[in-house]
């Protein structure tokens, strides 16, 4: 008996705290409009269902915003959140505002501390250092990779050729996993011809859990998902995930230091042989890298990189394929480049692929992949276009999807497919946070110049070898990442030599 009146004056003396933060928090964002919400859940109905409803919920609430100077907040149960949907006070979040929000915990079994989710202090030491390994002499160097596995691509897609329409997305995933896992371990996995590995499977397994956890808000606390049957199957498929990067750190360590023994340098290993992989350069660097974070970084490299760059180029495809006179403007560019060429790209004819750049931002821009940045507040701060101070304590949920669809910034054709709105002349004026497909400010993502070459390599070796036809993107939905329901359907038909 006495145990009981003890939990329970605990819970009364929770409850109370939580009552009073609460009413603080409000009074302190009793400016901005909140949807409608229920008690203790808060605004979490607008959470659960199909992932088709939770977007249309998130679009509900960024149009709830844009009446209101851009913000809205909601309580998803104890959280208070600040929604924000435009580029003025989403420069302010993403350049003072740098480490992730609580919910990006659910990816810490799998990422451990790796540059995607680190904590503040360690990614600002560990960011310093993997910052020059992805830089554009650096990352040109991987062309021929990527040139190799394009090729791979081109024939695994001829079997499509002249036949009804078909999901792109299998493929270009295969092939942009083939490119990462070279790049990134230095290990070819040949994804392309061997797609059912375990662990391949083990990897979407993990993923699929994922998100099953960030959208359906009754798996969210630990003790509840703990008694699921999810949380045996993730741990499962982790270490099985976690085995094989930690095998091939473990080889190439021996590797690196067998060189190290007959090298004086490490100017003399670097200057050897092939490209060197991201994990061969992160050895003898200014920090001594554990296994272990070595295979936190590779895996968050692997991970993150590939599936957003796999769909924006699935994306761009169907634009082209929708938009024909965009597709001819594409090759057209290409022709001038390559002339009849089938040769892979070298970098300076990157360098002149301006129009292709120009289409893959604004199918970057209309599809935003990554649709929302979730931060956490860790000081008050002011947001100057909502005029209002957000208080230490809450998160912020930046959504690039809103942003790039705001008529203000983009023009009343801002849901309408053109490239030239990226011409120089057109974006001079365009507020700087306007475009959010790389993120913002100092924790913007690592690898934007390694992936806007991989996805120019990629279409311009597609677009010369293959006419695309395709309808509409269709209705999507979000799972972390934005996808159409029915897929990137796409038909293709072989170009004449």
């Amino acid at each position: 008996m006495i145990i009981v009146a003890f939990v329970f004056i605990i819970l009364c003396g929770y409850g109370a705290y939580w009552v009073a933060g609460s009413r603080r928090l409000d009074r302190a964002t009793a400016t901005l409009p909140m949807p409608p919400s229920l008690p203790l859940v808060g605004n979490a109905m607008f959470f659960i269902g199909s992932t088709e409803k939770i977007l249309k919920s998130l679009k509900y609430i960024a149009s709830l915003a844009q009446k209101h100077k851009g913000a809205v907040k909601l309580w998803l149960g104890p959280k208070l959140y600040i929604a924000i949907g435009n580029p003025e006070d989403a420069q302010v979040i993403l350049e003072n505002c740098l480490d992730k929000d609580e919910v990006y915990r659910f990816l810490r079994p799998w990422l451990g501390r790796g540059l995607f989710i680190a904590p503040l202090s360690l990614w600002k030491v560990h960011r310093k250092v993997l910052l020059p390994i992805f830089h554009n002499k650096v990352v040109e160097e991987y062309l021929s990779v990527i040139s190799t596995q394009a090729d791979v691509l081109l024939e695994r897609i001829a079997d499509q050729s002249g036949k009804c329409e078909f999901d792109v997305l299998k493929y270009i995933t295969a092939c942009t996993l083939d490119i990462v896992f070279e790049t990134a371990m230095g290990e070819r996995m040949d994804v392309q011809h061997t797609p059912d590995t375990p662990y391949l499977r083990a990897r979407l397994i993990v993923m699929t859990i994922l998100n099953k956890r960030f959208f359906k808000v009754w798996l969210q606390p630990d003790f509840i998902f703990n008694l699921t049957p999810y949380a045996k199957q993730q741990k499962e498929n982790i270490k099985l995930t976690h085995k094989f990067t930690d095998e091939v750190v473990k080889k190439k360590r021996i590797e690196y230091e067998k060189k190290m023994a007959k090298s004086n340098s490490q100017t003399d290993i670097n200057s050897v042989g092939q490209p060197q992989s991201v994990l061969d350069m992160l050895f003898g660097r200014d920090i001594e890298f554990t296994d272990e974070q070595l295979r936190e970084h590779i895996d968050s490299i692997t991970i993150a990189g590939n599936d957003t760059t796999a769909l924006v180029i699935a994306y761009t495809f169907i634009l082209l394929g929708i938009h024909q006179d965009a597709q001819n403007k594409v090759l057209q560019e290409q022709k001038n480049i390559f002339g009849n060429s089938k040769r892979g790209a070298l970098k300076e004819d990157i360098f002149k692929m301006n129009y292709l750049e120009r289409v893959i931002k604004e199918s970057m821009r209309l599809y935003t992949v990554v649709p929302i940045i979730s931060r956490n507040v860790h000081k008050d701060i002011y947001l100057p276009h909502s005029n209002v101070t957000v208080p230490a304590g809450t998160g912020a949920v930046v959504g690039p999807f809103a942003i790039h669809r705001l008529q203000s910034v983009w023009g009343p054709n801002a849901n309408e497919f053109d490239p030239d709105r990226f011409l120089p002349e057109h974006s001079v004026d365009r507020h700087p946070a306007a475009f959010l497909a790389f993120s913002f400010g100092s924790r913007n993502c690592i690898g934007r110049n390694f992936g806007m070459l991989i996805m120019k390599s990629i279409i311009s070796s597609f677009i010369r070898s293959y006419k695309i036809e395709a309808n509409e993107v269709g209705p999507l939905k979000i799972e972390v990442l934005l996808f159409p329901i029915n897929g990137h359907q796409i038909k293709i038909t072989k170009r004449l030599p």
